[in-house]
């Protein structure tokens, strides 16, 4: 008989999702972006089904399904979830599981480590699988399948989440990423294909590439656009400048030669510009250029396209007359969301290593190290003042008519591409978004299925034309 194994994330505080653009954000009138599911348990569970996932449970259904009697509990949780995985960690204790283990990043910090049996270093399938007997050799991509809100509860969009690699070699010094995974794993293209022929057959166009880096590996990411291509789909990804600097162009030209009436393509890039001093992206290892990466965000912001972009406050070197300028700079880039943390040492990265033996680590409450709080002794600024200087930043960087900017170019662009039919295309996202059933539950790929994808058909096409 199989081991009975429940994974969880840890609980949720209240009854709202955890809101990515409203962490970075002070305005009511905003675009939201919930956090509604785990990508890593939902990547277990769709490769080994004998695992059971909880996602966000409240405490009351934690505590009772650990009732139901489990060989194993697993926590998936990140740094600043640590206190509450360690209550989960002794409700599961106490409820008689004989082990507890850990994973994703929060299980890479040293002090909270001995709490559990076992702990799960980067992309856990190939481990997990054994105690199954099982064998995952090429990982099946889950659907994923998200949404954006408004402050009047009307869903903007639907859009699957995709990733085409995991890991980065990239090794920013403040990054935990280096220590998790330092060696990119890709996920195979008959996996990527399944999953968006999946995301095709229930009317999903969009598809959002949240791969820590898209392009680390060319050659891979070259077929997964082609395979979007195919698809029809409007797509944006994570990614370096060094490398969007070379593709823009390429990717807008691939978009304009489909003519009128057709609204698929590349939609925009997020992208970590970091700071806009060279001196400190050298310090941290980001290897890039401060012009590549404003060249970069220019570009996109030239055809049209969306723009998310990753900045950090509290190096050595500021102070609060410094971030007043720097912030004003970051605002004049007019990007559609700037997520803004303070310099937060992490676990494990060199970056912590540095900080503490130059200025000292003081605080150890793990809530406080989600990067919108100073945890260590900056030499200019106060730790009690960061609240403050992230408030401005924030108003700066996204005020109430931000939506409406971005709202208005996507339409634009809509009517530019596609003509009425592209106008009919984004109201369709709306309308989908809003009448599909998200209380679903996880849904996974039929790992049976024999369903003909395009990279299979590009197959039987090319053994049909060998006879």
């Amino acid at each position: 008989m199989p081991p009975r194994v429940l994974f969880s994330t840890v609980y949720r505080n209240g009854s709202e999702p955890y809101d990515y653009i409203g962490s970075n954000t002070r305005t009511w009138f905003r675009f939201y972006w919930p956090r509604i599911q785990s990508f890593g348990l939902r990547f277990l569970k769709q490769n080994i089904p004998e695992l059971e996932i909880m996602e966000f449970p409240s405490w009351e259904e934690y505590t009772k399904k650990l009732q139901e009697g489990w060989d194993v509990v697993g926590l998936s949780f990140y740094l600043s979830e640590t206190h509450e995985a360690l209550e989960m960690a002794e409700a599961a204790r106490k409820a008689g599981v004989p082990e507890v283990w850990a994973g994703n990043y929060g299980a890479l910090t040293p002090e909270i480590q001995d709490n559990f049996d076992k702990i799960f270093v980067g992309y856990a399938e190939n481990e997990v699988a054994p105690y199954f007997g099982r064998e995952v050799k090429d990982v099946i991509h889950p659907p994923l399948i998200e949404y954006l809100n408004s402050p009047f509860n009307v869903k903007l969009n639907i859009y699957g989440v995709l990733f085409t690699t995991r890991g980065c070699p990239v090794g920013c010094n403040f990054c935990q990423t280096p220590v998790f995974c330092n060696r990119p794993k890709l996920i195979p293209i008959e996996s990527i294909d399944r999953v968006l022929s999946f995301y095709k057959d229930h009317g999903i166009n969009v598809v959002l590439i949240e791969d820590e880096n898209f392009g680390c590996n060319r050659k891979h990411a070259d077929k997964v656009v082609e395979l979007l291509d195919e698809y029809g789909m409007v797509w944006g990804c994570m990614a370096r400048a060094d490398y969007l600097m070379g593709k823009i162009d390429e990717w807008a030209e691939m978009r304009r030669a489909k003519g009128k009436h057709h609204v698929a393509g590349f939609g925009g890039a997020a992208i970590g510009i970091e700071n806009l001093h060279q001196e400190r992206l050298n310090s941290i290892k980001k290897n890039e250029g401060t012009e590549e990466i404003l060249g970069a965000i220019h570009k996109l912001q030239k055809y049209g396209f969306g723009t998310v972009g990753y900045y950090m406050i509290g190096f050595e070197e500021d102070t609060k007359e410094s971030l007043k300028e720097d912030i004003k700079k970051l605002a004049a880039l007019k990007i559609d969301i700037t997520q803004i943390c303070v310099v937060t040492p992490l676990p494990q990265t060199p970056l912590w290593k540095e900080i503490e033996d130059k200025f000292g680590i003081f605080d150890r409450d793990w809530h406080n190290y989600d990067g919108k709080h100073m945890t260590w002794n900056h030499p200019n600024i106060k730790p009690e003042d960061f609240p403050g200087i992230l408030d401005r930043s924030f108003k700066q960087t996204y005020s109430w008519k931000t939506p409406i900017i971005t709202s208005g170019r996507v339409w634009y662009n809509a009517y530019r591409y596609g003509g009425v039919a592209g106008l009919k295309e984004v109201a369709a996202y709306i309308s989908k978004a809003n009448k599909f059933d998200w209380n679903y539950g996880p849904r996974f790929l039929d790992m049976n299925s024999d369903k003909k994808t395009k990279a299979g058909e590009k197959v039987i096409a090319k053994e049909s034309a060998s006879v």
